[in-house]
């Protein structure tokens, strides 16, 4: 029966209406009719293809219950944003993937007192934050477990609870005996081994060993069960025990095999061994200890810092076109920037030893080196394809900086972070090289065609923070948000979807000119209104004339109402926009951007604490020693003599001073020197 037909049977006065399974695809469609119930406490949509729901359901206001099990929504986040608008919605039933996305309607809708025919009440709120609590702790745990492993009770527990499942699914009593017996196998060769003088990773081997026995226990014990009455599963089960015994049993050689590359190694080891038989003086010999593994580590990083000098070195070769450096191959003639490369070298050491083996390697130029690769095979990406992977450093960046704020290190450049992203990506030094270049150059490529490569560009060579791309993204979301106050105030009779259905349509294709100046005029002043409006001419579209076939009178209403507006790709508006704001960024810094690459000698973007004092005395904005140490706990609290060019600009752009008018930003009292 025709959903139509239904709706007009039913009579406006009735509070609860089933329209379930009817094959509704569209509810846009049905809410003219669905407003006319003025009594409407309950809707049943139950059962039917509904993908979406309209942006505006405010024409239910008197619906309390809302069902929506078993339809395809595609997105909850859009359901839930339409389930918003609804003001009386107090019982939601509606079919969920998992238990994230019934947490995220319990807080998106605070007036809905039942979901799914539970209660949602501020005890269940409590119990999920303490859920979260938990997982969080036991990541924690888990976190913690890498850096040191142990086998406790705890885990004998759990090993003991699972096989007592198994027995109880094989329903046999039998082995309870020879389980206590090969436990206590393990047990006594794991304590034995422990007693023994063993370096921490055989130590740790050991350990995961003894575990890895004991659950191998419950593996065979169901392995056993399964040969006698499944067959088929046996097969299957055996396949990847064997497997999983092969992969373990090849990394504990790998562990066991490992050697050191300290020349003294055997000697410091005899004297450990001597130093643990004497146990007099427990705190001399981890002393002793740690000297050992910081000599052992500095010799590994030395190697480490020569293999990267060779590579580097090509690179940096590369990227400046010279002539010696290229080898008979039509894709290096054609690598000429001029960037300057360095790569980021972290220390391997223990939390013990950390501040003494945790600087940063910086490369200098040298001899070519006949042991890098001969062949460099540059990719031309596209501009999608480089986004791409500006995007993932930026990612990547910013995770690793909150990794070295929790762990008290030094951040590093954008530049050095691209090589600490290609490295852990690609791992091969070759594709390491080739990625780089080809990023290079086309940051070079694209800089003038995309505001985004530009800025990009700009933090790689720090001639820009890294802050201001943030900057660039907020302008984006206020051009859309004034664009979408302006629809409002010229179509307010429009339904919201309608608005933003326009909104898309401008963002995706064109704008007219009397949108891009109430936008202009509203974020800038006069002068810099004027400017922008100015350049703003030469990309408008003049209208086209219309061609020769009969219109329709709504066809000939809006080309009468048309035909002298002017539009403009958005595009390009916006790239305008972006461009102002990068120059007038670039005005900004340029200034300090010349007094930091005076302090700066070796031009990679970081300055230690020296060069910092003398950077403030440069800049002369009268900083006594106090402030300067406070800027120093805030840009270098640990001391590293690692200050980036970027954490400098935030510094003085947070920090102000006395002016002309009273206190100001240092960066705008520099600025204006």
């Amino acid at each position: 029966m025709d959903v139509f037909k239904i709706l007009k049977t039913q009579g406006t006065n009735v509070d609860i209406l089933n329209l379930e399974s009817k094959q509704i695809s569209n509810l846009e469609e049905l809410l003219p009719q669905l407003a006319n119930f003025s009594n409407l406490k309950q809707l049943n949509l139950n059962g039917n293809r509904l993908t979406s729901l309209p942006d505006d359901l405010g024409l239910l206001d008197t619906v309390e219950v809302l069902c929506l099990t078993n339809n395809i929504f595609t997105e909850i986040g859009q359901v839930v944003e339409a389930l918003q608008t609804m003001p009386n919605l107090i019982q939601l039933e509606i079919s969920l993937s998992s238990k994230e996305e019934e947490q995220f309607i319990i807080e998106s809708l605070p007036n809905l007192q039942i979901l799914n025919s539970q209660k949602i009440n501020q005890d269940q709120q409590q119990i999920d934050e303490s859920s979260e609590q938990q997982t969080i702790q036991q990541s924690e745990i888990s976190m913690s477990a890498q850096q040191e492993i142990t086998l406790q009770q705890y885990d004998l527990e759990q090993m003991a609870i699972l096989y007592d499942n198994i027995r109880e699914y094989k329903k046999d009593d039998q082995e309870d005996k020879l389980f206590d017996q090969q436990i206590r196998t393990i047990m006594l060769d794991l304590q034995s081994k422990v007693k023994q003088n063993n370096p921490d990773h055989l130590t740790n081997l050991y350990i995961l060993t003894a575990k890895y026995n004991l659950y191998e226990i419950c593996f065979k014990s169901i392995l056993k069960h399964f040969k006698q009455n499944n067959k088929q599963l046996d097969f299957i089960f055996t396949k990847i025990h064997d497997i999983h015994l092969s992969i373990f049993n090849d990394l504990s050689n790998v562990v066991q095999n490992v050697k050191s590359t300290s020349k003294n190694t055997s000697q410091l080891q005899l004297n450990q061994k001597q130093l643990d038989l004497s146990q007099q003086q427990p705190e001399k010999g981890v002393i002793n200890r740690l000297r050992q593994e910081l000599v052992e580590l500095q010799q590994i990083n030395n190697e480490l810092e020569k293999e990267n000098k060779r590579y580097l070195d090509l690179l940096i070769k590369h990227s400046q076109g010279e002539k010696e450096s290229k080898i008979n191959d039509e894709n290096n003639q054609k690598q000429t920037d001029s960037y300057q490369t360095q790569h980021y070298t972290k220390n391997l050491s223990s939390q013990n030893i950390q501040q003494n083996n945790n600087q940063i390697f910086q490369s200098k130029q040298s001899q070519y080196s006949n042991s890098m690769p001969q062949q460099v095979n540059i990719r031309n990406l596209t501009l999608k394809q480089l986004k791409d992977v500006v995007n993932e450093i930026y990612e990547s960046k910013q995770k690793f900086d909150q990794k070295c704020s929790d762990s008290k290190l030094p951040r590093e450049t954008m530049e050095q972070h691209m090589y600490t992203f290609l490295n852990q990506k690609y791992g091969l030094k070759n594709l390491i090289i080739e990625w780089a270049i080809s990023i290079i150059n086309s940051v070079k490529k694209y800089a003038t065609e995309d505001n985004d490569i530009a800025v990009f560009g700009k933090i790689l060579k720090n001639e820009c923070d890294e802050e201001f791309r943030f900057v660039q993204t907020q302008v984006k979301n206020t051009m859309q948000e004034l664009l979408k106050m302006y629809l409002r105030g010229k179509h307010p009779l429009k339904h919201q979807a309608e608005i933003k259905e326009m909104l898309n349509q401008r963002i995706n294709g064109q704008l007219y000119e009397e949108e891009a100046v109430d936008i202009i005029k509203y974020m800038y002043n006069q002068e810099d209104s004027e400017l922008l409006l100015e350049k703003l001419k030469q990309y408008y579209i003049v209208p086209q004339k219309t061609n020769d076939r009969r219109l329709t009178r709504e066809e000939q209403l809006m080309i009468l109402q048309e035909k002298d507006k002017y539009k403009l790709d958005y595009q390009v508006f916006q790239k305008i926009i972006l461009d102002f704001q990068l120059k007038s960024h670039e005005k900004y810094l340029k200034k300090f951007i010349v007094i930091f690459k005076q302090m700066d000698t070796d031009l990679n973007g970081i300055i230690d604490e020296n060069e910092f004092r003398n950077l403030i005395d440069v800049l002369n904005f009268d900083a006594g020693d106090l402030e300067i140490q406070k800027y120093l706990n805030i840009v270098d609290p640990y001391s590293h003599q690692q200050i980036t060019f970027s954490q400098c600009v935030t510094l003085f752009s947070s920090e102000s001073v006395p002016g002309s008018n009273g206190q100001m930003q240092i960066l705008q009292r520099i600025s204006e020197q």
